[in-house]
């Protein structure tokens, strides 16, 4: 028999839809851990000159709280697109498969009508803060203008990942992370969260050479 390599074991190419929300939400969550860093090391910079010199280092707070709007925000588009965000699947667990994601949809259509509003909200309010050069008042005036389009943007880049989702469940295809990868080790595909996929189901199937029974293998040498 023959023995196939591995390596061979490939999944379909990304379609252009999931290429989008990866393009989106990669370089956003790249700068949503940035800035968790950023907040880290202003915290624990003014942390410690309260404690050695006795007072704060003037912008680093307002700094600290404009980079953990630009953690939560920008980070949203992300979870979405790699499937990290909080789920709570005991109930649909428990439905029939068309059932379950039927009620995944109906959850996604809502979000994305949600998000729409949040979107023209946050949008409204950048927009106002922005004419108004609104200020934060502490040790230094702080702008928060940036932060409100931190915001708008985290929420459509959101919503354009929520949008993607739904049309991936109207099409009975994988949502956003977890589409099928291969796992070379074993000559399957899995999604990323574990879940083994059938190799043969796709159309890629894998013989190996020792899968031949001990009598047949018998039977042949003599």
């Amino acid at each position: 028999m023959t023995v196939s390599d591995p390596s061979t074991v490939s999944a379909p190419a990304p379609d252009p839809v999931r290429r989008l929300a990866r393009a989106i939400a990669g370089p956003l969550g790249a700068l949503a851990s940035l800035s968790t860093i950023v907040m880290m090391v202003a915290i624990v910079i003014d942390v410690v000159s309260r404690n050695i010199g006795q007072s704060s280092v003037p912008g680093l707070v307002e700094m600290s709280e404009s980079a953990l709007v630009a953690t939560v925000f920008l980070g949203l588009a992300y979870a979405g697109a790699t499937n990290a965000h909080v789920a709570v699947d005991l109930f649909t667990d428990a439905m029939p498969a068309g059932l379950a994601r039927l009620a995944t949809l109906t959850m996604w259509i809502l979000g994305v009508g949600i998000t729409a509003w949040f979107v023209v909200g946050s949008m409204q309010r950048a927009l106002a803060s922005t004419r108004s050069n609104e200020l934060r008042a502490g040790l230094v005036d702080w702008p928060l203008w940036p932060s409100r389009w931190l915001i708008t943007i985290g929420l459509i880049a959101f919503l354009i990942v929520a949008v993607i989702n739904v049309i991936l469940l109207l099409r009975k295809q994988p949502l956003l992370g977890q589409e099928i990868v291969p796992d070379p080790a074993a000559g399957t595909l899995a999604s990323p969260n574990g879940t083994a996929g059938d190799a043969a189901a796709l159309g890629n199937t894998r013989t190996r050479a020792d899968d031949t029974p001990d009598n047949a293998r018998d039977g042949g040498d003599r």
